[in-house]
This record gives C-alpha cells, sequence and structure tokens, in this order.
C-alpha cells in the first residue's frame, strides 16, 4: 500500500511539491529521530546534526522516498541517521589513528626514555595500544574511548588495565 501523503497523518494539504513531503516527515518524525539519536551519539548538538543531515538526505532522495508507507518512511529515516552515525564514527576513528600515527613520530623525540618507552607501547596489541595511546597522551576518559570505538566504557577501562599489565610485564624482563 503506497503512503497517501502528508494530509492523510498530518492534516496539511498536499500541494504537490517535495518541500511538503519533507514537512511532514519533519513535524512528524522530527521528536523520535532526535531522541533515538541522542541515544546513539549521547550528546545533544551532534544527535541535532544527525537528523538535520538524515532530512537533508530525505530531501534530496525524495523521489525514493515519496514512494513509501508511513512505517517505511519511519524506517528509512532512523536507517539513514544510524548510517550518518556510523560514518561520523569511523571518520573519527580515522582521524584518531592519523592522529595516532603522529603522535608516536612526535611525542618522544625530546625524552631519552621516551624511546624505550615507545619501544614498549609498540608491542602491546593494537587495539590496547590505540586506547593506552589515547587515554595516556591524548587525555580522553574511558568513556569517550568507548563512543570513540563503540565499546562500553568498562570494557574500555578492562584493556587498559590488561595493556597495563602487559607493559609492567614487557618492563619486568
Amino acid at each position: 500500500m503506497k503512503w497517501p501523503g502528508p494530509a492523510v497523518w498530518t492534516g496539511k494539504p498536499v500541494e504537490g511539491r517535495n518541500g511538503d513531503l519533507i514537512e511532514s516527515l519533519y513535524t512528524d518524525f522530527y521528536d523520535e529521530l532526535l531522541a533515538r539519536c541522542v541515544a546513539m551519539c549521547h550528546d545533544w548538538g551532534t544527535a541535532e546534526d544527525l537528523v538535520q543531515e538524515t532530512f537533508l538526505r530525505a530531501l534530496t532522495h525524495v523521489e525514493d522516498v515519496q514512494d513509501l508507507s508511513r512505517g517505511q518512511c519511519r524506517a528509512w529515516l532512523h536507517k539513514t541517521a544510524q548510517r550518518l552515525y556510523i560514518d561520523r564514527v569511523r571518520k573519527l576513528a580515522r582521524e584518531i589513528a592519523a592522529d595516532q600515527e603522529d603522535l608516536e613520530r612526535t611525542a618522544f623525540q625530546e625524552d631519552y626514555t621516551a624511546p624505550a618507552a615507545a619501544q614498549l607501547i609498540d608491542r602491546l596489541p593494537p587495539e590496547e595500544k590505540a586506547l593506552f595511546v589515547l587515554r595516556h597522551f591524548e587525555g580522553y576518559n574511558a568513556s569517550e574511548l568507548g563512543e570513540i570505538f563503540s565499546l562500553p566504557a568498562s570494557t574500555v577501562r578492562s584493556r587498559l588495565a590488561s595493556a597495563r599489565r602487559h607493559l609492567q610485564a614487557l618492563l619486568s624482563n
């Protein structure tokens, strides 16, 4: 069954403009979508940006969206917001990895004990190494790292503890 248009569920007249469809979707799903995005990213500003990007995406794909039922429109908006969030997290992870490489190249150049520390850190498993460097050299806390790597904060703390145990074992050898 095709979606009969915004007049059926918002009471607004349908004038045949694509803007009417997007306006109806915005009116009907903005609050729900914003709540979902806040739950995903735990940041109000980022959630608002995601919702706006989602509706912009709906506007650019209005030909596809207009043929969907109300429930399908809702699902399309939620899925699009989720994918936009995942894209943001991946981009942030790539930026952090690039920053980490820069940090590894420059952070230990002036301290004589730093090369030894860098060698020890390099011997950590890659995930522990990334978490350790971001926590102890960049100042991120476990909650922030959890958001970046899509892990619970308790898992981040556990992996940081494991990294410290690995470093202690390496130092004792």
